[in-house]
């Protein structure tokens, strides 16, 4: 036995998620650890998908060890039979006395049956047992398990005054070199990430991961119109692009050349439909984690639409004036009818501060934001 907590050894289990720098999409990058006698023997964390849980990895590296040791595990074992055996039968093969859950697995095939097949077993399970400010590591799945799209992620750059570029469109560098480091990162995170055609078109970006570990996202623009020149960095392989029904069959077949998936959406008021183009991502390219890097219209347009799910805002020490806003998007009538963060971090990055955030809506106002896809 151990006098350490039980989210101390949970939060064992998270730090492997977060040291990992591959991608399971669709599945969720689970982390588990398995403890006797105060010590670790064993760890697992999720391989790519079709590959081993993490489970099955720490009960490999624990080997005898593990009969009558504790396993914390950051989601619930899964119980039926996919592209891998149920974690709970290797489980109950092992003998591990007990298990120590962080959430329950939202996967209506699983959802509470990996917990009850292990008690049914005499297995004692206990579930909840997130360290604070990690309640919602697997939201991200939840969402597109159960809503059948992405988890929408806002990032950017930003002024004390709210701006991400000047009104001559100059962003580089709002933030410092740790920040960018750490916006890396979370690209590195991410499944996909997601430009609009203004930003595309200012910033020429290559959406790469460059300045932190791990490989990059599949990159995302939507282009409504058809109308971003070729030579852009993003026109090349890894790049999907959504545009409207009616752009020339001439032009797609340019982006083809270019190695772009060319994928066709419908259009809402002359703009791409956002609801549609998530619901794809997820469908057909199996993205969780979708980080959007704007800029503001697209900031805006998901956040009137309700699909925005958290922000991760790098605020810097400086005042631009009337530049560019983060955020294009109608204001409430009142403070309380707006959006805001739900149990928001702050990490201090040199100069920046880093701000993020589950975002919580309020009663958005009825005039449609000005998407500009």
């Amino acid at each position: 036995m151990s006098d350490r907590p039980p989210q101390g050894w949970m939060a064992e289990a998270l730090a492997l998620i977060h040291a990992s720098h591959h991608r399971t999409r669709p599945n969720p990058k689970v982390g588990c650890v398995i403890v006797r006698d105060g010590r670790i023997v064993g760890r697992g964390v999720s391989a790519p998908a079709g590959g081993p849980h993490a489970e099955v990895y720490a009960l490999a590296e624990a080997g005898a060890a593990a009969r009558g040791a504790d396993m914390y595990v950051t989601l619930e074992p899964c119980c039926h039979h996919g592209r891998t055996p149920p974690c709970t039968d290797a489980i109950l093969a092992a003998g591990v006395g007990r298990v120590f859950v962080g959430v329950r697995d939202p996967n209506p095939k699983v959802d509470g049956g990996g917990i009850a097949k292990l008690e049914a077993a005499g297995v004692p399970v206990a579930v909840g047992l997130m360290p604070p400010g990690h309640e919602h590591q697997h939201a991200p799945f939840a969402r597109y398990i159960l809503d059948g799209r992405p988890w929408v992620q806002l990032k950017a750059a930003v002024s004390l005054d709210g701006r991400i570029a000047t009104a001559a469109g100059d962003s580089k560098w709002i933030t410092g070199p740790a920040a960018r480091a750490d916006a890396h990162a979370l690209r590195a995170a991410a499944d996909a990430v997601l430009v609009g055609s203004g930003t595309a078109r200012a910033d020429d970006p290559a959406l790469t991961v460059r300045l932190a570990p791990g490989s990059d996202p599949l990159r995302v623009v939507l282009d409504a119109r058809g109308e971003l020149p070729l030579d852009l960095q993003l026109m090349g392989p890894n790049t999907r692009l959504y545009h409207g029904p009616d752009v020339p069959a001439d032009r797609v077949r340019a982006w083809g050349d270019c190695g772009v998936t060319a994928v066709a959406a419908p259009l809402v008021g002359g703009r791409l439909d956002l609801p549609a183009v998530l619901a794809d991502l997820a469908r057909t390219a199996d993205i969780v984690r979708l980080m959007v890097e704007g800029g503001g219209r697209l900031h805006g347009a998901l956040l009137q639409a309700g699909l925005a799910d958290e922000a991760v805002f790098y605020v810097a020490p400086r005042f631009i004036g009337e530049g560019r806003p983060v955020l294009a998007l109608p204001s409430p009538p009142t403070v309380a009818q707006g959006w805001r963060l739900e149990g928001p971090t702050h990490t201090v990055l040199d100069a920046d501060v880093r701000i993020r955030g589950r975002i919580v809506y309020g009663a958005p106002p009825t005039a449609p934001a000005d998407g500009g896809h």
